[in-house]
C-alpha cells in the first residue's frame, strides 16, 4: 500500500533533487513568513519540529513548513485535490517563479494525483484512481512512458478478476515517481538506493489560529518538540453491503 502525501514543492534551482539529497537545514523565519502567505488571513504559531516523513502522516490540522534557500515544501490539507489545476491561481500567487510541483496519494480513495507548474503556468496535471480519470492535462513526461506502455501493471486481490477498463499502472505510484523524478524520492517503503529518506527533511508545523488570536507573551519552546500525531491505522466497517471495484485493488509496493 502506497503511504498517504499531500506536498507542494516550490523550487528555484536547477537541481532540486540535488539540493535534497545533500542534505537540508531549514530556516524557521522562512518557513513562518511562508505559512503566512498560505494562511494569509490567520495567526500562525510554530508547535512542533519533526520531518517531513511524519508531518505527511499526521492528522492534526497544522501546515507543516520547510524552507531551505532555493526550495521549500509546504504539506497541508489544501492542497489534498483530485483537479490539480484548481490551484493554478493559488500557485500563480505563490510562486510565480521556478517551478512548482504537487503530490496527492490517499490510499483509502486510491487516489494518486501530481502536477508540475513552470513559472506559475500549469505543464502537467494528473489526477485518477485505477479505475477513473478524474484529470489528464498536458504532456506525459518521459518518466511516464514505462507507465502507459504497461510496465508497471496492478495487482490485484486473490480471487477478483483484472478490471476490464482500469488503468495499466495505479496512479499512486506514479504520483510518487513524479516526486522522485522531481526533488529525489518517494514516500512509500521501501526506498530505492538513490532515494532520500523524507524522514531526513526538516520541516516546522504552525498551529493555525483565527485572525486575533494573540500568544502567549513567552512562548514554551519545549512544546515543539514532539512529533505530530501519526495517522491512525484505517478501520474496518462494520457491516458492508457489497465490495465496490476499488476494493479490488492491492497498494503498490517495492519497484
Amino acid at each position: 500500500m502506497s503511504a498517504r502525501a499531500v506536498t507542494l514543492w516550490l523550487l528555484d534551482h536547477p537541481d532540486p533533487a540535488g539540493l535534497v539529497r545533500a542534505g537540508l537545514t531549514g530556516n524557521l523565519d522562512a518557513a513562518r513568513d511562508l505559512a503566512g502567505r498560505v494562511y494569509p488571513d490567520n495567526v500562525l504559531v510554530p508547535v512542533v519540529d519533526t520531518n517531513l516523513a511524519a508531518a505527511v502522516a499526521a492528522t492534526d490540522p497544522h501546515v507543516y513548513v520547510g524552507a531551505f534557500g532555493p526550495i521549500a515544501v509546504i504539506t497541508c490539507g489544501l492542497f489534498a485535490t483530485t483537479t490539480p489545476s484548481d490551484l493554478t491561481r493559488t500557485v500563480a500567487a505563490l510562486h510565480p517563479t521556478g517551478s512548482t510541483v504537487l503530490l496527492v496519494t490517499d490510499p483509502a480513495s486510491t487516489v494518486g494525483a501530481f502536477a508540475r507548474w513552470d513559472e506559475g503556468e500549469l505543464r502537467r496535471s494528473f489526477a485518477a484512481t485505477p479505475v477513473s480519470i478524474t484529470e489528464d492535462i498536458g504532456l506525459p513526461y518521459v518518466f511516464e512512458k514505462t507507465y502507459w506502455a504497461g510496465d508497471h501493471p496492478l495487482q490485484y486481490a486473490n480471487g477478483h478478476d483484472p478490471e476490464p477498463f482500469a488503468l495499466p499502472f495505479h496512479p499512486q505510484q506514479l504520483a510518487e515517481d513524479a516526486n522522485r523524478d522531481w526533488v529525489g524520492f518517494r514516500f512509500t517503503h521501501p526506498l530505492a538506493p538513490t532515494d532520500t529518506d523524507p524522514a531526513r527533511i526538516p520541516v516546522t508545523g504552525f498551529a493555525i489560529h483565527p485572525a486575533g488570536y494573540v500568544p502567549p507573551p513567552v512562548p514554551n519552546l519545549d512544546a515543539r518538540t514532539a512529533g505530530p500525531t501519526p495517522a491512525a491505522p484505517p478501520s474496518v466497517p462494520e457491516s458492508a453491503p457489497h465490495r465496490g471495484r476499488i476494493a479490488r485493488y492491492f497498494g503498490f509496493g517495492g519497484r
